[in-house]
C-alpha cells in the first residue's frame, strides 16, 4: 500500500515544479563519518530536498557516502563544504536548529511540524536552513546563536538520541508534508490572475543571517560606546537581544532602521565625548 502511494505521488511529479526546493538547505556541522553524509543525502532526496551544506566535516563525502546514498549521488556531488556555520547560512532568512537536548539558556522553540511550516513559508523569498549538529554532542551554544528557532523531536526521554540520518529523514518528511498541505490549500482556493506567480503570499523579506549578525555586532559596539554596560558584561544581554530579534523575524528594512539609529547614537556619543575634553 505504501509503495503504491509513493509511486502515485512520484507519477504526479509536476506538482513540485514550481516550488523552490533548492532554497531549503540542510546543514550538517562537523559530521564524523562520511557514511552518515550519504545516508542524509538519501533521506533528503526521498523528500525532494537537494541542497546539502557541510560545515567542517571530519571526512569529505567519499565512496562510503556514495554507497549509503543509494543513488542520491547528485545531492552528494552538489554538496557545499564550508569552514564555518556563519558561512553556510550567510544568505539565509530563516535558520532552525535541530537539537536533541534541552538548553539551560532559554531559546525560541518550535515543534517539528511548526518548524517545517516556517521553512516552507519562508523559502519562497530566500534560502532557509535547518542545522544539525555533531553525532555525539549536537550544536554548541555559540552555533545556536546563529539560529532563529530551536526544534526537537518528542522522543523516549530515556533514549532520545537519533542517528543523524534518521533525524534528517523525520524533519525532511515534515517539510515535504507541509509543502503538500500548502499546495492543496492553495489549489482549493480561487486564484486571481495576479496571484498565479507563487503558491504563497509575498511578504517583506526577512533579514539574512549575515545582516542580523552585523546588527548584533553593531548593537554591542554601541552599548559599549555609550557606556550602557562594560564590554565584559555584554554577552548575557546580547544573547537576550539576539533571541528577541530572532523571535520577531525582522525584515531587511527594519535592520537598516535599527542600524541607522545605532549609527546616530554613536555619532552623538562621539560628539559628547569631544565636548567633555
Amino acid at each position: 500500500m505504501l509503495q503504491s502511494l509513493i509511486m502515485c505521488e512520484t507519477e504526479n511529479s509536476n506538482i513540485y515544479s514550481d516550488f523552490p526546493w533548492a532554497n531549503i538547505r540542510i546543514v550538517l556541522v562537523e559530521t564524523s563519518h562520511p557514511g552518515n553524509i550519504g545516508a542524509v543525502a538519501r533521506a533528503m532526496k526521498n523528500m525532494q530536498l537537494e541542497s546539502l551544506y557541510l560545515v567542517r566535516p571530519q571526512q569529505p563525502p567519499d565512496r562510503h557516502s556514495a554507497a549509503r546514498s543509494s543513488g542520491a549521488t547528485d545531492v552528494l556531488n552538489n554538496a557545499v563544504i564550508c569552514t564555518t556555520l556563519a558561512e553556510a547560512i550567510s544568505d539565509c532568512r530563516l535558520v532552525i536548529a535541530a537539537s536533541a537536548r534541552l538548553r539551560s539558556i532559554p531559546w525560541p522553540t518550535a515543534g517539528a511540524a511548526e518548524a517545517a511550516h516556517k521553512l516552507v513559508e519562508n523559502c519562497q523569498q530566500a534560502p532557509v536552513a535547518m542545522v544539525f549538529g555533531r553525532e555525539d554532542r549536537g550544536l554548541n551554544n555559540e552555533e545556536l546563536d546563529h539560529c532563529h528557532f530551536m526544534t526537537r523531536l518528542p522522543t523516549n526521554p530515556d533514549f532520545s538520541s537519533l542517528n543523524i540520518a534518521a533525524a534528517v529523514q523525520v524533519f525532511s518528511y515534515e517539510i515535504h508534508k507541509s509543502f503538500l498541505a500548502a499546495k492543496e490549500q492553495h489549489q482549493s482556493e480561487a486564484r486571481t490572475e495576479t496571484d498565479k506567480s507563487t503558491i504563497f503570499s509575498d511578504a517583506d523579506s526577512p533579514a539574512s543571517s549575515q545582516n542580523l549578525m552585523n546588527l548584533f555586532n553593531h548593537f554591542e559596539e554601541t552599548l559599549v560606546q555609550v557606556h550602557f554596560m562594560p564590554e565584559h558584561r555584554t554577552r548575557t544581554l546580547m544573547r537576550k537581544l539576539t533571541r528577541f530579534f530572532y523571535k520577531s523575524q525582522i525584515t531587511e528594512e527594519e535592520v537598516s532602521i535599527f542600524r541607522g539609529i545605532l549609527t546616530e547614537l554613536q555619532r552623538l556619543s562621539t560628539i559628547n565625548n569631544e565636548l567633555k575634553k
